[in-house]
């Protein structure tokens, strides 16, 4: 689920992105009608209305592991490294996995997402990079939401997140989904969903080797792939 975004800032997020050539890469693409690394727009399937990805489309087909926060745009490259580093403490056998894949319909049918468990090598990659990256942050989507509708996130450790991470969510309610229709207005969200899940039935267990960077300049719409950070590559041990 997209936050709503701010064209005057700069932003930066950390994503799960799937490689270009693969097919789920170009069907999710295909449903956003655009494709983030190509930064090109794609032709919406005809039963897909394209106000339906108003809020999807600009961020392409991702998965959040650190939310679109604001920052200064001195600090991209600081950011970049901490991202680098971060990715550097990771052994080769990490396992950044996916599974048990499915399409829900959240917020009364407006948002549907493909949902997953996170691997625990990938929660707790959610969670350093989180707790690494908040420092950066000068704004969060989230304190406009509570402005907006201040009853919200209410609860004592969603009220802490604020504080120290400037985001509700994750950690140990981490739900990590792709996005693949936002907002839906049509007259059937369980048809909808019904129809994603058969489309991607066969994509219920993912594996991935690298985070993506993405930022959003100011004055900017839509999103970029700034970087392909990888999990090193396992190296031979020489004996003496």
């Amino acid at each position: 689920m997209n936050t709503t975004d701010t064209l005057q800032s700069t932003r930066f997020a950390v994503y799960l992105c799937p490689e270009a050539g693969s097919p789920y890469y170009q069907l999710g693409s295909t449903l956003l009608g655009y494709d983030v690394r190509a930064q090109r727009q794609t032709e919406l399937p005809a039963w897909i209305d394209p106000a339906w990805q108003t809020a999807a489309a600009p961020y392409g087909l991702h998965l959040t592991l650190v939310e679109g926060f604001s920052c200064n745009a001195a600090d991209l490259p600081a950011i970049e490294q901490e991202v680098r580093a971060c990715m550097a403490c990771l052994s080769p056998h990490a396992a950044l996995h996916l599974s048990g894949g499915h399409v829900e319909a959240w917020n009364g049918g407006a948002v549907l997402a493909h949902v997953f468990t996170p691997s625990p090598h990938l929660l707790m990659l959610h969670a350093f990079l989180l707790a690494r990256l908040s420092r950066f942050v000068t704004h969060s989507p989230f304190e406009d939401e509570l402005a907006e509708h201040p009853e919200r996130y209410q609860t004592p450790w969603e009220q802490a997140r604020m504080r120290l991470l400037r985001t509700p969510r994750g950690l140990d309610s981490f739900q990590p989904h792709f996005t693949l229709v936002q907002p839906y207005t049509g007259p059937d969200p369980e048809g909808m969903r019904s129809r994603l899940q058969e489309l991607v039935a066969g994509d219920g267990e993912q594996r991935y080797r690298s985070v993506s960077l993405f930022v959003k300049p100011g004055g900017e719409e839509r999103w970029q792939l700034q970087a392909e950070i990888g999990v090193a590559p396992a190296t031979a041990i020489s004996s003496s």
